[in-house]
């Protein structure tokens, strides 16, 4: 007996028509940064329906194969902020069949151009503000024959020429963004293509080396887009306004707004900046019921919330991760402001999410504060096993310790291997070394090794206790430090701690924690001391550092992690004024 049902290939062009007719007057809505006058000024904002979104796609697709002679298989980059036309880009170049791969503007400029030339971009989309920065980069990325510059000031796409030309790059032709949308025919021709065919590339900066390339299918796209959709996930739902605080650089803002187009869920987008003030002035504006972000965003919005409290709180849930969410942010908004911080796992080789920690059923107390605090459960699609450093699988419960190795359809193969980087290439090298494909981080089984270290419970609930890099292997004892960080974190006194390990000649390592104070603490030996005590209280000495340093801020990579490799570079630089305590005055 054979199947009776029809195949019809997933896309993201038929996301794309289904939102922009079914749901065509749900809204994507951009804000611009806040006045400084006042308060809480009211940001300028400006709203366009899916319908039109539907249409300016179309239009953009004619303009990119028209003008730049853009097809299938082809990629265009895009250097924007988090706005509708980065949205339009996405859903416009995947689903004329193109790949599409928005650039970190976070990272270092040679990162940018190993991306750039590894996926081999024709053509980037540029906002006007980065123009200066895109004209520094392209001299270097020889394959880039094109640029179109958002907005409809026809001063900045002259500006934006004149830079790139000055650069060296007459041979680039930049264009208008709105002036080539402008009396483009409103439908296209999306081709039909097989579902696993390439959509978008993000590159990785979590491994050594240079950037790696996960490149999506439609396929995984959209299974990881009705994931998003269920009530154990997100629960992404129709009329529900999200605002997205993860940039789309980042695994295309974890994948919301192609979740959004599917039901129809409005979506606020931050535009350039995700400052606490200028988040708290829309939050204000747009009133959304459900947002994500890392928990660095949702630590500076508390603490900017408790020295201006909102007249009112429309956030009802938070969905937090990209490193882990301390305990305490999680309670605090629960106890201050009624709103539902849930943890979530992921990284860009699992499309991202995989992770999410709504509590079972029924289930309250301490037992409930348990779930929440852990990474979350793992989604249906993705297959998950815990290794020791033997190779074994060990048994799920909260015992078993090893490293979280993950299979599944949202989950990547391997690192996408680039023409670009053969002998002479112009993606060869990155910093003078050869460009690898990493393919250790896959085991001969078909499995991915995430690099994080923990446990997953019989009922699939993960928790992690740090990357495998950062473990602190102190006298044969291993220190956990994400789960250091959290209990420095619990005290009042601290807004943000990162704990790394420093060389000890009688233990081989001891923690060192990196802490950025609460406003008016002194950051001396006697805060020191009270913070160590206060750690005791939950975990043995051996394990509480006696070593710290109180920073202005803690660094963060280009996907908001403490930069635990800066933190260490600054270490073994001198940089730190580190107070040393005697553990001797411990309180017992």
């Amino acid at each position: 007996m054979e199947a009776t049902m029809q195949e019809i290939p997933f896309s993201i062009a038929r996301i794309l028509e289904y939102g922009a007719t079914a749901h065509g007057s749900a809204t994507i809505t951009t804000y611009a940064e806040a006045s400084p006058e006042g308060p809480l000024p009211s940001p300028e904002s400006e709203s366009t329906t899916f319908a039109t979104i539907g249409a300016r796609c179309a239009a953009l697709a004619h303009a990119l194969h028209a003008e730049f002679g853009i097809n299938p298989a082809d990629r265009v980059s895009t250097l924007l902020a988090e706005d509708t036309e980065h949205v339009e880009s996405l859903l416009a170049v995947a689903s004329m069949g193109a790949v599409f791969n928005p650039l970190n503007r976070h990272l270092a400029d040679d990162q940018i151009i190993h991306v750039i030339n590894h996926t081999q971009a024709r053509v980037i989309i540029c906002h006007p503000e980065y123009a200066d920065r895109l004209a520094t980069l392209l001299p270097s990325c020889p394959n880039v024959t094109g640029a179109l510059i958002t907005g409809s000031d026809p001063s900045h796409v002259r500006m934006a020429r004149s830079l790139i030309r000055v650069a060296g790059r007459e041979d680039i032709r930049v264009l208008g963004y709105e002036e080539n949308l402008n009396n483009r025919a409103s439908t296209y021709p999306w081709p039909r293509l097989p579902e696993t065919s390439p959509a978008a590339v993000c590159y990785s900066t979590g491994t050594t080396g240079a950037p790696k390339a996960v490149v999506y299918s439609h396929r995984s796209l959209w299974l990881h887009s009705l994931n998003l959709r269920t009530a154990d996930s997100f629960g992404i739902r129709n009329g529900i306004p999200f605002l997205c605080c993860v940039p789309i650089c980042h695994v295309l803002s974890w994948g919301v707004p192609l979740a959004a187009f599917m039901t129809g869920a409005p979506l606020i987008l931050p535009g350039r900046t995700i400052a606490a003030e200028h988040l708290a002035a829309v939050i204000e504006n747009a009133m959304p019921r459900q947002a994500h972000g890392s928990p660095g965003v949702w630590t500076a919005l508390y603490v900017h919330y408790t020295a201006h409290p909102p007249a009112k709180m429309s956030l009802r849930e938070i969905y937090s991760g990209g490193s882990p969410v301390p305990p305490t942010l999680i309670d605090s908004w629960e106890e201050t402001f009624g709103v539902d911080m849930i943890h979530a796992w992921g990284m860009t080789e699992t499309s991202p999410v995989a992770t999410i920690a709504h509590p079972p059923a029924g289930v309250g107390g301490p037992a409930r504060a348990r779930y929440r605090y852990s990474q979350g459960r793992f989604l249906t699609g993705v297959e998950y096993r815990v290794v020791d450093d033997s190779g074994v699988v060990l048994e799920h419960n909260d015992r078993n310790v090893g490293e979280i190795q993950v299979r599944g359809n949202t989950v990547t193969g391997s690192y996408y291997h680039s023409p670009a980087q053969q002998d002479g290439a112009p993606a060869a090298l990155f910093r003078g070394e050869p460009t690898e494909d990493a393919t250790d981080r896959f085991t001969a089984d078909g499995w991915l090794r995430t690099g994080d270290v923990g446990t997953i419970t019989q009922d699939g609930f993960l928790t992690i206790h740090d990357r495998k890099a950062d473990v602190i292997r102190s006298g044969g004892e291993w220190i956990y430090s994400a789960a250091l960080e959290n209990y420095v974190m619990e005290s009042p006194a601290v807004i943000e701690a990162a704990v790394i390990g420093i060389p000890d000649a009688t233990w081989g390592q001891r923690p060192l924690a990196v802490v950025q104070l609460a406003s008016g603490i002194a950051p001396n030996e006697t805060t020191a001391r009270t913070l160590r005590q206060e750690v005791l209280a939950t975990v043995p000495r051996w394990m509480a550092p006696e070593n710290w340093t109180f920073v202005a801020s803690i660094p963060k990579t280009s996907v908001d992690k403490f930069d635990k490799k800066d933190l260490r570079a600054q270490f073994r630089r001198g940089e730190f004024h580190v107070i040393m305590l005697s553990t001797n005055a411990d309180q017992r």
